[in-house]
Order: C-alpha cells, then structure tokens, then sequence
C-alpha cells in the first residue's frame, strides 16, 4: 500500500510532466524510502532494502544504487533494445496502389507522440541497398534538422522500398528486402520503420495514416513511374522538409566504382581517384559520433567498465557485419570497432576496399550499437593497442557453419589470420561470434559479377544523370 500511496501521491505533481521515465522512477523510489522511514521507523539502508525487496526489476536495482544518478550503460542498453523488441506489425492499406507494412511502436504511444507539441514525427523513404554514408547522413540531417527547430523529441519512420517496387523503377537491387531492412533498423536514427513499400507518391494522406507531419528527402527529387514527382503531393501540401544530398557517395558511385576495379577495366587507383569519395570534416565526423538523438547521454571509453573490441575492413555494410557487431555488444558495456585503413587493406589483400575508410568510419559509427571508431588501426592487434583502449574481450565475427564460400580474410593462409589475433588469444580476451546470416562481402560481389553487364548498362545512364546534377547543383546548407 505503501507503494500504491506513494504512486499517486507523485503523479499529483505539477512537476511530474516534465519528469523522464528514468527521474520518475528515482523519484518513486525516493519517495518509497521516505516513506518507509517515516512510517516504520527503519533507518535508510533498511529502508532502501525494502523498497528493493518490492521493486525487482534490474533495471529499478540500478536505478536505485548508491551514487547513480541514471542507469548504467548495459541497463540503458536492455532498455533500448527492450524497445526495439516490442515493436509491432501491422498492413496498411493507404488507398489500391499504396499498401506497406508498418513496424511500430502500439499506436497508442504513436498517438501520444502525434499529440505531443514537443514531438514531431517525420517520414524519409529510399531504397537503401548497400547502405552507405550518404543513406545514413540523409537520416541523422532528417532528426537534427527537427531538434534545430526546437523540437525535444524527433521520431524517425523509415520507409524501405520493395525489391519488386526498384526493380520495376530502375532494376534488381543487390541485396533483398530482408537484407535491407536489417541494417536500416539497426541504423542509430531509425525509430520506425514502413517496409514493402511501392515507388509511387510520397502522399500527405500517406502521411496522415502513419501520423507523421513531415516528409523529407534530398535535394535529389525523383519522379515516379507515372510521370509526376514522388514528393509534388507533400511539397503542394506544406509538408516537405528538402535535405542535403551528401556530395561524393551514392549507390549508383559505388556501382561504378565496383565496376571500375573489376579486371578488364582501367587500373583501381585510376578509376578510384578520377570518382572521389564523401567529404569528411571533422565536424561531421563529430555529428556521426553523437548519439542518435541529443537527449540520449554520450557514453566515454573512460567511463566504460569492459571494453569490447572488434577490428576489420567493414566495407559495403551489410547484415552479417551488424550481426556480428550486434552480439559482440552484448558482451561489454562499450563497443569499440577499429578500421583498417585503404592502403593496410590493399598491401594485405591485393585490392583497396569500395569505400574509404572515412566512409567506412562513418557507416560504423551509424549503427546503434557502435560506441566509438579507431581509425588506422594496425592489421595485427597489439597489446599496446589492448591496454591503451582498456580493451577486456575481442571478438571476431565467424561465417554460419553452413556456408561453403571463403570470406575475403578467410582466403589468407591461415596462420596470417592467426597472427592478427595472436595477442588478444595469448591474453584470454580472444572469442567469436557466429553471424546468423548467409551474406558475406564475397557473396556480395559474386552477386555483383553475376549481373555485371547489366547493372553496367543501367549504371551508364544513372551515371550520366548523376554527372548532370553534380554540374548544376547549387550550394544547399547541411544541417
């Protein structure tokens, strides 16, 4: 009763709306205490011992310890994924051409957002195969370009064309819907995400039924099959937000520059250089390292009591790598992934990877799970690399068992393999994780290879259009 009492007696605050959840449950728990001081007599460590013994939860015991203004970052990270876990499905039927299914919050909670003043809601849609720094950029400028406004709070739905729907639009992608969909959830700035959707207009009515006030794409408008633009509807309507498309990455740029490093074609050096990459300042580094949203608190290396790390090339960004990631993540409180750079790559392998390691750093640091990047880091770890990092486990990423095909690392003779984990294993820091998807960047460009003629036929006009737009495009402000 105690409890119930004390409850009620906090939502009768004027204070209370202004309350996260974390600071109304320190506050119930305070509240607890007090009263069970006050009422029985005990002094603060029993009384805290009650309120324990009533409160069983992990996340209210850490809430409740001593010293902690805020629960630590495995607490924080159960209950992000808590959230992500209880997202729900549901099929909308937007009018004959417009149907998608809506993975989301119960929308019970979505109506709450919609009527919150401090909370907007917006819509960004793509294709998103081979998800790089542009796809993700377009995202985190979508969220900051709303808190800039004054906004508290900024909800992110995604929507992810079909494979039939670009198909139809402008051919096959690599990767299916499954493979797609996977990393754009697991993308920091995605709150929700419409997956089948068709490439037709982007409607207000569309964005009615998904309770969004805003939709919002680069500055490179497409148009759809009938002729008219995706986005005509939402513009003449008012609620269209344009967004910096990033200078130098695409997914049709990445397609040629696959094309170009295959043999038979110039040399990758000059075909690489002559394409150029994304542009990386310092600040945008910056804003990549952020959380996904302001209100979200920063976690430090300093701070971290067990270090998780894991190093590789990760190019073309897919599945099995967040997989990957995604488990290794679990076994710390902070995960720390180092990036090879392009010219380490090359000397080990015999070719530079796709990306830069810019854009590589960039598309790691755009996963939810990934703390922090170290560039350059050495092909074999080394235990000054271990200590200076405060590393405690590193993990590599094994293929399924079931897969036959060699990974590009695995196609090095095996005690070279070895030996860029010798240290780690001498220390007893060294595990794996097994990624429960069949997709590996070798099978990646074995799929690549086998549509070779015709994505080069249709990357020859994508490209020409997209040399177009690079020579009228005018500066647009990047938030």
């Amino acid at each position: 009763m105690v409890v119930v009492g004390v409850f009620f007696a906090l939502f009768e605050r004027d204070s209370i709306a202004a309350m996260s959840t974390e600071d109304m449950v320190r506050q119930l728990v305070a509240d607890v205490v007090g009263r069970c001081k006050t009422e029985s007599g005990d002094d603060g460590l029993a009384a805290e011992a009650k309120v324990k013994a009533l409160f069983s939860s992990e996340f209210l015991r850490r809430s409740t310890a001593a010293g902690k203004s805020a629960p630590d970052a495995s607490a924080k990270a159960e209950v992000d994924n808590s959230m992500r876990q209880r997202l729900e499905q549901e099929r909308v039927e937007v009018d004959a051409e417009l149907q998608f299914t809506w993975h989301r919050p119960p929308l019970k909670e979505v109506a709450m957002q919609a009527a919150d003043v401090d909370t907007v809601r917006i819509f960004l849609n793509g294709c998103f195969d081979l998800m790089h720094v542009g796809h993700f950029n377009v995202l985190r400028q979508a969220k900051a370009t709303f808190y800039q406004k004054g906004y508290k709070r900024v909800i992110l739905v995604a929507g992810i064309h079909s494979d039939v729907a670009i198909t139809r639009q402008k051919g096959a992608p690599l990767q299916t819907d499954e493979e797609r969909i996977a990393v754009l959830m697991a993308t920091k700035w995605v709150d929700e995400v419409v997956a089948d959707l068709p490439y037709v207009s982007m409607s207000a009515r569309m964005a009615d039924r998904l309770q969004v006030s805003f939709i919002c794409h680069g500055d490179d408008l497409p148009s759809v099959k009938s002729g008219g633009g995706m986005y005509s509807d939402a513009i003449e309507k008012g609620r269209f937000q344009v967004l910096k498309r990033t200078e130098g990455v695409s997914t049709t740029q990445i397609l040629e520059r696959l094309l170009r490093q295959h043999p038979g074609e110039m040399t990758p050096s000059e075909s690489l250089s002559e394409l150029g990459s994304a542009l990386a300042t310092t600040q945008r580094l910056s804003q990549f390292g952020a959380p996904g949203d302001p209100w979200r608190p920063r976690k430090l290396l300093s701070e971290a009591s067990r270090v998780v790390y894991v190093q590789g090339t990760f190019d073309l960004l897919h599945v099995g790598q967040v997989q990957v990631l995604e488990q290794a993540a679990r076994l710390g409180d902070f995960l720390l992934v180092g990036l090879h750079s392009d010219e380490t790559v090359r000397a080990k392998r015999g070719s530079r990877p796709v990306l830069s390691m810019l854009e590589r750093a960039m598309g790691a640091l755009s996963l939810r799970v990934v703390d922090d990047v170290v560039l350059d880091v050495p092909w074999e770890v080394t235990r000054e690399l271990i200590t200076t990092m405060n590393v405690s486990v590193m993990v590599a990423g094994k293929k399924p068992a079931e897969i036959g095909e060699e990974t590009p690392e695995e196609s090095i003779p095996k005690r070279q393999k070895r030996v860029k984990d010798d240290v780690a294993r001498v220390l007893g820091i060294f595990t794996e994780v097994e990624s429960n998807s069949n997709l590996t960047i070798l099978a990646l460009r074995q799929r690549f290879l086998a549509r070779r003629q015709e994505i080069s036929q249709r990357n020859s006009s994508l490209w020409s259009k997209e040399q177009a737009y690079i020579e009228k495009k005018v500066f647009v402000p990047e938030t």
